[in-house]
């Protein structure tokens, strides 16, 4: 009973306030920045001495995301950026005065890695839709590191091709960088209309400054970037790229003399500004990174993660809804663990490949002018056979571990009101000779009101799993609610899936059979006080139930804070209790 009074009372909250509020996001001016064309471009080396940089307007001004909120920046650390544009790319020079030039850190990292380091970075957000840009960070070291974003989510697996150097001197550091308009996507337009954000991190002082305000109080980062204008009638460069490559190898044991050789291409073309074809033709993946060998000794199988460039490069259209799980593709064959089973009176396991062969594999994608983004994605993988061999007559025999398969993603992602989305994605999985075939289809939502002070986000999932003379139906969705307003917050959250619910021949899925209720509440602050520049306290509570049959799974309530200090002091603890948890899985 008391569960189903916490229930109404989170449900008939948000319809309280939604129909008590009239009023949208303060209209905090947007500052606009325009662009100036040139015909010479600096020479990317960090040091702004080019002609064109004394001729061009800067980007000052700016105010603190943290710890303050929207304090002017000291007068002791300015930031002037300035930006131009050709072509072939936009060119952005940042000056990062420091009257204590000594104290700046200076760690050097690999590339994506910023670590102990003052940085720069550039948001960009070509369509303007208050959701998805690119990142671009250069630190004080000269390390640099991008980033593909989709709200507040980074995804620093994405790695694009552009140029940043850095210089010093006695006043403090200064960056140069270029951003060619093949590591972007944008409409094609005679004017372009970008919304864009400058960001500068000063380590020694913890404080992070931005040029265009952000209110930490309501909505998301990416809803606040200033306006970039100015970029008329350019005429980029053809996006296109190969990767070929050939392979050739000999080897001789105990007198037996065995070659190999193969080759094969990659390539990128630029369909459009906005849409790219990035194609794999007998890839070889021996330049990859290996997985880490762990010992499993749980039910599930290893989850790892993707070492393969092509299936970590633009991808962020088929992980909605997380039924993709590129490590599927060249994955363990189906028939790999029952070979053994297969073996007759007098035969051996002479050779039973562990991953199928990659044929080659297609992605296509982008996103329109209104916002809807589009793709489309298609990899096969060879036959796989296991060999086995008659230790009496020395004949050998296979048989297929794997059948000819093709996988396919189809997505559409339509964004609106630069604070919400829809989502419909398709995968789907074909084996030559119905081994077995996997069908899955979501649709998704993720919709703020007008204020951007409630979120409503959900997925609907069915899946079919289509097995000689079988097809298995499943079903599983997500709901929740949450006041994404002010210091005072709260939510809830619904999971469901039924006992068929299987993503596994192209997504990861662990569990199934389950009907889970979370609510949550906190309280934050966003402004520093006389004791803390930061705090947070959370209470939550959930009860997981298996759905078939409808018995409890566990349920608990606990709460967690954090807190920082004026002094950078930071705390936090964490309690919760539990039922005894019954482990069906």
């Amino acid at each position: 009973m008391l569960l189903r009074k916490i229930f109404i009372l989170f449900v008939c909250l948000p319809l309280i306030t939604l129909k008590a509020q009239n009023s949208s996001i303060p209209k905090i001016a947007k500052k606009t920045y325009e662009a100036q064309r040139i015909t010479t471009p600096p020479i990317i080396d960090g040091i702004l001495d080019d002609n064109i940089w004394q001729e061009i307007p800067d980007a000052s001004n700016f105010v603190m995301l943290q710890p303050g909120d929207g304090t002017p920046s000291r007068e002791t650390h300015p930031t002037i950026v300035k930006l131009a544009y050709d072509d072939e790319a936009i060119y952005i020079s940042a000056s990062m005065i420091d009257n204590e030039p000594s104290r700046i850190l200076r760690q050097f990292t690999q590339r994506d890695n910023i670590e102990q380091s003052d940085f720069f970075l550039i948001d960009i957000n070509t369509y303007n839709d208050g959701e998805n840009q690119t990142r671009f960070v250069i630190t004080s070291a000269g390390a640099i590191a991008d980033a593909k974003m989709t709200g507040n989510n980074e995804d620093y697996s994405y790695n694009v091709v552009w140029e940043g150097e850095i210089s010093f001197d006695d006043k403090g550091w200064y960056a140069e960088i270029k951003i060619p308009y093949a590591a972007l996507r944008f409409p094609k337009k005679e004017e372009q209309l970008w919304s864009i954000q400058f960001g500068r991190n000063i380590l020694h002082l913890n404080e992070l400054y931005t040029w265009n305000y952000i209110d930490k109080s309501i909505g998301k980062d990416t809803q606040y970037n200033g306006l970039l204008t100015g970029i008329k009638n350019i005429d980029p460069p053809v996006r296109l790229s190969f990767y070929p490559y050939a392979s050739a190898e000999v080897d001789n044991f105990q007198g037996n003399t065995e070659s190999s050789f193969s080759a094969g291409l990659d390539f990128k073309y630029g369909i459009s500004d906005a849409f790219t074809l990035d194609a794999t033709l007998i890839p070889d993946f021996g330049q990859t990174a290996f997985d880490a060998v762990e010992l499993n000794l749980g039910p599930f199988e290893q989850a790892f993660g993707e070492n393969r460039a092509f299936f970590t490069e633009g991808t962020e259209l088929f992980t909605k809804g997380n039924l993709f799980y590129s490590r599927r593709i060249g994955d363990t064959p189906l028939g790999f663990n029952n070979v053994q089973a297969e073996l007759l009176d007098n035969e051996i396991l002479v050779e039973n490949p562990d991953k199928a062969d990659l044929l080659n594999a297609v992605k296509i994608s982008g996103r329109t002018d209104n916002g809807l983004g589009i793709g489309f994605f298609n990899a096969i993988t060879q036959e796989t056979e296991a060999t086995i061999g008659d230790t009496l007559t020395g004949l050998n025999r296979k048989i297929v571990t794997e059948p000819f398969a093709n996988y396919n993603i189809v997505v559409l992602d339509q964004q609106y009101n630069q604070n919400s989305s829809i989502t419909l994605i398709n995968t789907n999985v074909t084996r030559n000779g119905h081994a077995r075939d996997g069908n899955v289809t979501g649709f998704l939502f993720d919709i703020n009101n007008k204020s951007n002070s409630f979120n409503y986000s959900g997925e609907a999932k069915m899946s079919n799993v289509n097995k000689p003379g079988q097809n298995i139906t499943g079903f599983a969705s997500e709901f929740s609610i949450d006041r994404t307003k002010g210091n005072f917050r709260y939510g809830l959250d619904h999971d469901f899936a039924n006992e068929t619910y299987d993503i596994n021949d192209l997504g990861l899925n662990f569990t199934n059979n389950y009907n889970n209720f979370r609510i949550n509440t906190s309280y934050r602050i966003f402004e520093p006080t006389k004791l803390l520049n930061r705090f947070n306290i959370r209470i939550f509570a959930d009860h997981q139930r298996r759905y078939i049959p409808n018995i409890e799974a566990s349920s608990g309530i606990g709460t967690n804070f954090f807190a920082i200090t004026l002094e950078r002091f930071a705390f936090g603890s964490f309690v919760k209790y539990t039922t005894e948890r019954k482990d069906f899985f």
